[in-house]
């Protein structure tokens, strides 16, 4: 790379030195504010000129070809989720696609043994077009489903006769549609969204989320339902009870906390479960009762049990424990917990009155769970009142999968376990703890082959997150299997931030306390070192959206300890975040620009305000998704100007912009097995790996 640093040319950058502002008594020079309008010809230009340079550094990887077919292997497989029972006769749907699809479809299974018939083909729209959601309809008649263009965010809902194969003309109210819930007739359903463009002030078309209900071929306005009047943050969910007398309602200040309802469709009353915006609850209506799952006075988790009569008068069916209990699931009437131990997933079994049962033993340490917008989402699915018990599984070695499980015999049987062309027995997945600097213990999980010889010269991807009780626990990745291959050393760190161990673990890097996280994170780069695993000059940092901060800041604050950097999506100037769309929902995670204390803090850390002439930062290369509407997309932008003007003595910087991309990806598998192999093209390239 110094070599290459050499023949680089970068295109200059128009630095504007009056723009910036004051705040808390102190003046911030902004002068690479010009490229937060991206649509501008001379942001353009500069893009296309930056995306020149970087593509000609990935392209001319020796062995790009091999990488190309090393994550396609991994990429391209069939997958098949559990059936979504709908309508008479045993008419199921379900999500499938073949190794060979782009992306998921929608099938239709009109009975048992019957064949499968395509019900939404997005393989048959525009590449840019992504199918978010599908929901049918209890009759099984039509689907609601979103349709996105440019990215996964800012879905539009469409309804589809199923027979027919037509859309309906209906077109509900507002924007961004997501969470829908049918009501038990068909008659309608209702949705999450933002509200129509022009009935909110400039500025806030991101806010206001509310529950809406939509009528089927009605005229009449969507009506709103539920929401907030007060706080423009808040974004809300619903759910229909498998009984169908109840919409559950959920309403979100971000991940911190939540209030729930429930819309008793008889009479549309709501009846509060948990009226309080205090802690995170998960509700389910079986018979007469509801399971509440919460953090109050739980940091590590509880269910307790309410009368339908008296919702709000909770008792503990299943105490707070040692491990982080994150979902419970009713199925087959009994109560199936998922516990987070050590930041890899147990489930336990527990009768009806919460007596324990037995552990559903899994094929090997990985995860059940995962992670959406309307919080963790149990991987144990089914009903309760039916005898078919669904699992979800995945590890770092394997993509995801599906079990059934049998009580009676106490068997998870495979239903669906794709072959992604990687032998799970040749790798070792190992969990470790270390200090970080104020000595609290973190745990890491590190994944490579049994055979690896502990010289100190191995090449390692460090990833982490390290916020919004998001947790980092076992998930495949074609990219992940690809490096595998390479003879790559994967390590994922637990850092503070996350919701590994409840509550606490969270809150231990919100706001002010932020730095927690950076700390364990640095840490994690050097114990990798001192264990003999590799030396910094080969230990790559990578973080994606909140992660994507946690490595830039890392690299700010100990760039000796990296020697690549790959940044993607991330959020960058903390002192103007809340200004990009819902972002200020964020200052709950992160802390007020505005607040006399949490403002100074966060100027403290803000990448973008901590470049330094007189530190050499590693290689580093930022990824802008230009269709990003979660974190703001010019950030990579101004970061790179910034480090290319003032970092003069470390680098070079990069900057490689997904011109149909959005937060979560492509919207095609081909776009995200590209953009994969840019990644790799990058580490092969700073770590002096061999490619394949």
């Amino acid at each position: 790379m110094k070599n290459l640093d050499q023949a680089l040319e970068f295109p200059t950058t128009r630095r504007d030195p009056e723009s910036g502002y004051t705040l808390h008594g102190r003046r911030f020079d902004d002068p690479y504010a010009w490229l937060e309008r991206l649509d501008a010809p001379e942001t353009q230009a500069w893009i296309a000129a930056q995306e020149a340079v970087t593509h000609a550094v990935l392209r001319s990887v020796p062995g790009r070809e091999g990488l190309r077919a090393a994550v396609a292997r991994s990429a391209r497989y069939a997958r098949l989720s559990p059936p979504i029972p709908a309508g008479p006769h045993g008419r199921e749907f379900l999500w499938q696609a073949d190794a060979s699809d782009d992306k998921l479809k929608l099938m239709l299974r009109r009975g048992k043994g019957a064949p499968l018939e395509p019900v939404l083909d997005p393989n048959t729209w525009a590449s840019d077009e992504a199918l978010v959601f599908a929901v049918p309809s209890p009759d099984g008649a039509r689907v609601a489903f979103g349709k996105a263009i440019g990215s996964t965010h800012g879905a539009v809902i469409h309804v589809l006769d199923v027979e027919t194969g037509r859309l309906l003309p209906d077109r509900p109210r507002g924007t961004s549609h997501s969470s829908v819930a049918w009501r038990p007739d068909a008659s309608g359903f209702f949705y999450a969204a933002c509200p129509e463009p022009g009935e909110v002030p400039a500025g806030d078309e991101a806010h206001w989320n509310a529950i809406y209900e939509h009528r089927i071929g009605s005229g009449a306005p969507a009506r709103r339902i539920f929401g907030d009047d007060q706080e423009k943050e808040y974004w809300c969910s619903v759910k229909l009870s498998e009984c169908r007398r109840f919409a559950v309602l959920y309403k979100w200040d971000y991940v911190h906390a939540n209030v729930v309802y429930l819309l008793r469709l008889a009479d549309d009353a709501l009846v509060p479960v948990a009226p309080a915006m205090r802690s995170l609850n998960q509700v389910q209506v079986i018979g007469d009762s509801l399971l509440v799952h919460t953090d109050l006075d739980a940091p590590r988790g509880r269910l307790c049990v309410a009368p339908l009569m008296a919702p709000t008068e909770w008792r503990t069916l299943i105490p707070e424990s040692s491990d982080t209990l994150q979902t419970v699931a009713g199925v087959g009437g009994r109560l199936y917990a998922v516990y987070s131990h050590a930041a890899s997933h147990r489930v336990r079994i527990h009768a009806q009155d919460g007596a324990y049962l037995r552990d559903l033993v899994l094929p090997a340490l990985g995860s059940v769970n995962r992670n959406e917008g309307e919080g963790i989402v149990s991987g144990i699915s089914g009903a309760w009142s039916g005898d078919e018990v669904w699992v979800s599984f995945m590890s770092y070695v394997q993509a995801p999968s599906v079990y059934r499980y049998d009580y009676a015999t106490d068997r998870l049987s495979p239903y669906h376990i794709p072959d992604v062309g990687l032998d799970a027995s040749e790798y070792v997945t190992d969990q470790v703890w270390y200090e970080s600097l104020d000595g609290t213990r973190v745990s890491m999980f590190i994944i490579h082959r049994k055979d690896l010889p502990r010289d100190g010269r191995q090449p390692v991807r460090l990833s982490g997150y390290g916020g919004f009780n998001i947790s980092v626990e076992p998930r495949f990745a074609a990219v992940h299997a690809a490096w595998l291959k390479l003879g790559g050393v994967l390590a994922f760190a637990n850092v503070r931030g996350g919701g590994e161990y409840g509550r606490a673990w969270h809150q231990a890097a919100c706001k002010t306390r932020r730095q927690n996280a950076f700390d364990d994170y640095i840490a994690a780069a050097r114990w990798l070192v001192s264990a003999g695993y590799t030396r910094p000059s080969r230990l790559a940092s990578r973080g994606n959206s909140n992660g994507g901060l946690l490595v830039a800041v890392a690299a700010m604050q100990a760039p000796e300890a990296f020697g690549a950097v790959f940044c993607r999506a991330p959020t960058l100037d903390m002192l103007r975040f809340p200004n990009f769309g819902h972002m200020s929902s964020a200052t709950v995670e992160y802390g007020s620009p505005d607040d006399p204390v949490e403002g100074p803090y966060l100027a403290g850390y803000s990448p973008y305000h901590n470049v330094r002439a007189d530190r050499r930062y590693p290689v580093m290369a930022f990824v802008s998704a230009l269709n990003d509407r979660v974190a703001p997309p010019h950030d990579p932008l101004k970061m790179v100007a910034r480090l290319q003007a003032e970092g003069t003595g470390g680098g070079p910087y990069f900057l490689l912009p997904l011109r149909d991309s959005g937060h979560g990806g492509g919207t095609t598998l081909t776009a995200l097995i590209e953009q994969d192999v840019d990644e790799l093209s990058f580490y092969c390239r700073t770590l002096d790996v061999a490619p394949l």
